[in-house]
């Protein structure tokens, strides 16, 4: 398999393997709170709130800080041997890093806006447009990972990192 090949399959894989393990991890938890302090959104705008919550800001919390680790990994990342650095080769600071994590979920983010927080307050159409341009942000990244063969997508660019293969298990 060509090197180039396997930084896009390694990195993607590392990517799938945070989400599901974030989701392992968070769903459950926002269960039992649910249960403990008895609250069941009832509206589009309170399921928004209890994602922001529950989901997204533990997200944005574990790949920023990842990300902006002296080993530049997520457990995805340090499974799949692949690592965050800057453009210069140095770590990258916590600048870079919110920048990269920030348009890395904008697409999940929009999502999330269109489909619950401005469910009940925008047309059909406005709502649709919200969750096309969060897909199509999808291919974006994506097309944008191929052509750059793994090492950037759009996140990447904008943050001044690339994603490289890691020499050591841990670093």
């Amino acid at each position: 398999m060509p090197k180039n090949f396997e930084l896009i399959i390694r990195r993607s894989c590392a990517y799938v393997f945070d989400v599901v393990l974030l989701f392992a991890v968070l769903a459950p938890s926002v269960l039992l709170i649910e249960v403990i302090f008895g609250f069941q959104p009832s509206s589009n705008s309170e399921v928004w709130i209890a994602a922001v919550m529950s989901f997204s800001i533990p997200t944005w919390s574990y790949f920023l800080f990842s990300d902006r680790s002296s080993n530049g990994m997520t457990v995805g990342k340090r499974l799949l041997k692949v690592k965050v650095i800057s453009q210069n080769q140095n770590g990258i600071n916590f600048g870079r890093a919110l920048l990269r994590t920030a348009i890395k979920l904008l697409p999940w983010e929009l999502a999330h806006i269109f489909g619950f927080a401005l469910a009940d307050f925008v047309s059909q159409t406005a709502f649709s447009a919200g969750l096309i341009t969060a897909n199509i942000l999808i291919i974006i990244y994506l097309v944008i990972l191929v052509l750059h063969a793994g090492k950037q997508s759009l996140h990447d660019f904008f943050a001044r990192t690339e994603v490289v293969l890691s020499k050591n298990k841990g670093a």
